[in-house]
């Protein structure tokens, strides 16, 4: 009795070569994959307006739109912006993998394809983004698939919330200097000021986001959104220099060299933060919502020092 692979997921194979795209297919197949096949770009995209696979493996060289530009599109469209793309190439020129990054691609692969290789990055990259799709794995809070559902909620409730959105200025310079591993102990402390601000406020339905990096959002009631940003700004105010060494805590900050050779001043790190109170009309959608606190946080950014930077029109939209 022949025995059957358990199920992986779906795949969708972009590939204009009828041969490599059937054996791929078939190679898929026996390891528990279900397999959705497109010969061009075009197909590819049409695919993905109708069905949402759990990854998609895509080549570059396709007769219509080139895979760079497929994935670019693919990554761009908020009904598939999370679903992992693995790029395929027989490709020898240098930048390959650049030029993969750069279109959002989530990992690559060289043919010709080595089906085993094939089966363990998928399987990696399956795992690696359903567990960042729920929650970041530095903080544990939930990821941006997860944050987007909850304003998509929100919005969809009709009712008022309100929302606050965080980042940290000079963070970069921070990294630069002190390594990643203390950015992280940074990013974390963050999110601790950002749960004991929700904590003191006393909110009754209070969410906390962690969109990645040093990017945060919370939700809660629309008349504590400001008072748990400006606790949280001044816990972090409070609290940043403890990550400094201690001739930088002395100085008030640090030097640092460019590419080019010249000293930048870099002083305390300090958080920006835009807080709206949804109220009176309410976006069409999260992305005209997030867009909305992009350009309050670029607002508050250009203050000087830490800064909340608040809505008061209760997003008059539309």
């Amino acid at each position: 009795m022949k025995r059957t692979a358990p199920h992986k997921g779906t795949v969708l194979i972009v590939e204009d070569s009828q041969t490599l795209r059937q054996m791929t297919q078939m190679t898929l197949e026996e390891r528990g994959y279900t397999c959705l096949t497109a010969s061009d770009g075009a197909t590819a995209l049409q695919t993905l307006a109708e069905t949402i696979p759990d990854i998609v493996v895509l080549d570059i060289n396709l007769p219509d739109i080139d895979g760079f530009e497929v994935c670019k599109r693919i990554k761009t469209d908020p009904r598939t912006r999370y679903v992992p793309v693995i790029m395929a190439t027989g490709l020898g020129r240098s930048g390959f993998e650049i030029m993969s990054i750069e279109s959002g691609a989530d990992d690559f692969v060289a043919k010709p394809i080595d089906p085993l290789v094939l089966d363990a990055r998928i399987e990696m990259v399956i795992r690696r983004m359903r567990r960042e799709r729920f929650a970041n794995a530095l903080t544990g809070l939930p990821a941006n698939a997860l944050t987007e559902e909850r304003l998509g909620f929100l919005l969809a409730r009709r009712k008022p919330f309100g929302v606050a959105f965080f980042d940290i200025d000079g963070f970069r310079a921070f990294n630069s200097r002190y390594g990643h591993a203390r950015g992280d102990l940074l990013i974390r402390h963050l999110a601790e000021i950002l749960m004991e601000a929700s904590n003191f406020a006393e909110c009754a339905e209070c969410f906390i986001g962690h969109l990645g990096g040093d990017d945060f959002v919370v939700t809660c009631d629309p008349e504590k959104v400001e008072d748990i940003a400006q606790h949280a700004v001044a816990a972090f105010d409070g609290s940043v220099m403890d990550f400094f060494e201690d001739d930088d805590r002395e100085a008030g900050g640090f030097w640092l060299t460019d590419r080019a050779g010249e000293k930048h001043w870099h002083g305390p790190l300090t958080l920006s933060a835009a807080a709206i109170p949804v109220i009176e009309r309410f976006p069409a959608s999260v992305i005209e919502l997030m867009d909305q606190g992009r350009d309050l946080l670029g607002y508050a950014k250009q203050q000087p020092g830490s800064f909340v930077a608040v809505e008061r029109r209760g997003i008059a939209l539309g």
